[in-house]
């Protein structure tokens, strides 16, 4: 059954996240289908079109299994499983809310949350993504190893000559082993051996601005040529003037969503500012005024899927570099703002519809800072910054890197 649904039913909830392009999914799926458990109600959830229930109730590897009492997370499982491991899962989330186990109640003093200014805020986010840096193989974390884009882009802004380093480090990794005519998200291997069966168009978005940021910084002209290419490459795989999600065993997946095509324009942005190939900035104009034809931004062809702010955010961010966008900051304000200034992750109609609470989501509201930095507006952008200035810690380090990213533009502005 759907999401909708499973609210109607009093028994636990078993829910599978999965994606169109995760390699397991569609072998956890079958195995999922096979179990049956009476007290249970069986959900699946696509991820990518539900990140808002992905965001509550799943650790964000997919396919991952979790078992939800009364909105809260009581248990799971992720990565390939089968069926009788399946069952085994449930059957300890089952005991657990009956009564089986031990709830250990920490018994501790509050602690007083530590005060950041910007500049502390910025380097303890440097120490934290730095933290997960292998000094041996490059790239962050072991198996999977990651080169994250984003996190390459903050580390390349700060500017020092240590961060620098860790960026070439990874991004030549991430060329030598990850690229096969676009890049791999990652790899499966410590040593960048092993890689995935797929590729994420908007993964090589944010790779292009990392490496055309690293060829600023360096005048490599390696970064720049690997940029282009990738460039070449997403635009080889537009599909109805608009940009797939993936690309599966070489085939594409034909669904199409505002953060992905957002990031790709902004890709194309940077590419023409470096290259001036008219070609780049043509294609950043087409793809702009076709988001823009989407006068509800849903998301464009999966009609079903609700709008989030995160959409907004990314959509904001590509629009601001035409010093466009004021449309989309008045939909923000009227659906998703709170009285602080910031935003939350869903309208108020979704979340008492999917009985869901409403969350402020540091990575959405970075990006919007961002746009909103674009076209001028420092205030606003100040006001989301000042709001998580003592929360950011909260978040893991890729999200932190954003919202360090808005923190070197807002310290450079002040």
């Amino acid at each position: 059954m759907d999401w909708k649904e499973a609210l109607k039913d009093n028994r636990l909830k078993a829910v599978l996240f999965w994606t169109d392009w995760c390699e397991d999914c569609e072998y956890v799926k079958k195995e999922f289908e096979n179990v049956y458990n009476p007290y249970f109600a069986f959900v699946e959830v696509n991820a990518d079109e539900r990140p808002d229930l992905a965001l509550r109730y799943s650790p964000q590897i997919f396919p991952s299994i979790s078992i939800i009492s009364e909105g809260n997370v009581i248990g799971g499982i992720y990565g390939k499983v089968n069926a009788e491991t399946i069952g085994e899962v449930l059957l300890k989330a089952l005991d657990l809310s009956l009564g089986g186990g031990v709830l250990i109640k920490p018994n501790s003093s509050k602690v007083e949350r530590t005060k950041y200014t910007i500049g502390e805020a910025i380097s303890t986010i440097r120490r934290n993504c730095l933290a997960m840096f292998d000094i041996y193989y490059g790239g962050f974390e072991k198996e999977p190893k990651y080169f994250l884009p984003n996190v390459l882009i903050f580390l390349i802004e700060l500017g020092d000559s240590y961060s620098l380093e860790v960026a070439k480090y990874t991004a030549e990794a991430a060329i030598y082993y990850l690229w096969d005519d676009g890049f791999y998200p990652y790899a499966k291997s410590y040593d960048w051996k092993m890689h995935p069966n797929f590729k994420l168009l908007d993964v090589n978005a944010e790779a292009i601005i990392a490496l055309l940021k690293l060829y600023e910084k360096t005048k490599d002209e390696y970064f720049l040529e690997y940029a282009i290419e990738t460039g070449n490459w997403l635009l080889k795989n537009k599909i109805d003037d608009l940009y797939p999600i993936a690309i599966v065993d070489r085939k594409i997946i034909k669904k199409y969503y505002i953060d992905v095509n957002s990031k790709i324009g902004e890709a194309l942005i940077y590419l023409f500012k470096f290259t001036q190939d008219k070609k780049f900035r043509d294609e950043a104009i087409s793809l702009k005024n076709k988001l823009l034809s989407y006068s509800s931004w849903s998301h464009l062809l999966n009609a079903n899927v609700p709008l989030f702010f995160l959409d907004l955010a990314y959509l904001l961010r590509f629009l601001s570099y035409f010093k466009e966008g004021d449309s989309v900051v008045n939909l923000a304000k009227s659906k998703y703002s709170s009285e602080d200034g910031t935003f939350y992750d869903v309208d108020s109609s979704l979340a008492n519809e999917e009985m869901i609470g409403r969350y402020k989501i540091m990575v959405g509201n970075s990006i919007f800072a961002q746009g909103l930095l674009n076209l001028g507006y420092f205030e606003e952008s100040r006001k989301i910054a000042d709001y998580f200035l003592n929360s950011f810690y909260e978040f893991n380090y890729v999200d932190q890197a954003e919202y360090g990213r808005l923190l070197v533009r807002l310290n450079e502005t002040s």
